[in-house]
């Protein structure tokens, strides 16, 4: 896991600060429950060309509290994937993505280019401790895909108000594909390509 570690200290300052911003089963509850908050969900769809991933997310709030539930299919087996809520707070934010956001011309949308459509970090989904955008790609506390490329990410905890009280402007976009199958992200573009995300809505 050390070279996920080396990874993050870079990617950290691009995804949350660049304004660009059982199968593996993950579970953990900070604070009271949420069963009396508003209800959204979101579907979570494929980019462009990128690797196909899909998913589905269930979210409660009450107050600050975030009760989230993902579950993700199609990711790279064996290897943990960042994942976040996303999005300018006031602003458009649009995503999956279409093929016309691969600037380089490249076959792939990557985090620098994904980023404009879906805005930068605002929660991350770690499996313990902070889910600021701070924690962005550390990904050692991110949830790890079982071997045939499932996750299932169940975690509850504070979020900041103006997060909680605008969420339908806001996406999930999970993050990571190991490109070159060598078992491993690489590189910080592996460790960082956006392969699934939606809008959340109630």
């Amino acid at each position: 896991m050390r070279k996920f570690s080396v990874l993050a200290a870079t990617a950290v300052a691009v995804v949350a600060f660049g304004g660009v911003a059982a199968g593996g089963v993950a579970s953990a509850s900070d604070g009271r429950s949420s069963s009396d908050g508003r209800s959204y969900e979101a579907d979570l769809n494929p980019i462009a060309n990128n690797p196909p991933a899909h998913g589905s997310a269930e979210l409660s709030v009450a107050g600050r509290k975030l009760t989230i539930r993902i579950h993700a299919s199609g990711l790279t087996p064996n290897l943990p994937h960042a994942m976040h809520i996303h999005g300018v707070l006031g602003d458009k934010n649009s995503c999956p993505p279409g093929i016309s956001a691969d600037t380089n011309h490249d076959g792939l949308v990557s985090l620098s280019e994904g980023a404009p459509f879906y805005g930068p970090i605002d929660v991350s989904f770690t499996t313990t401790g902070d889910t600021s955008p701070a924690s962005g790609l550390v990904l050692e506390r991110f949830p790890i895909a079982d071997a045939h490329g499932n996750l299932n990410y169940n975690r509850s905890f504070m979020i900041p108000k103006k997060v909680a009280n605008d969420l339908t402007q806001l996406h999930i976009v999970i993050h990571g594909n190991d490109l070159n199958h060598d078992g491993a992200y690489s590189n910080l573009m592996e460790a960082t390509l956006p392969v699934a995300c939606g809008a959340i809505e109630r």
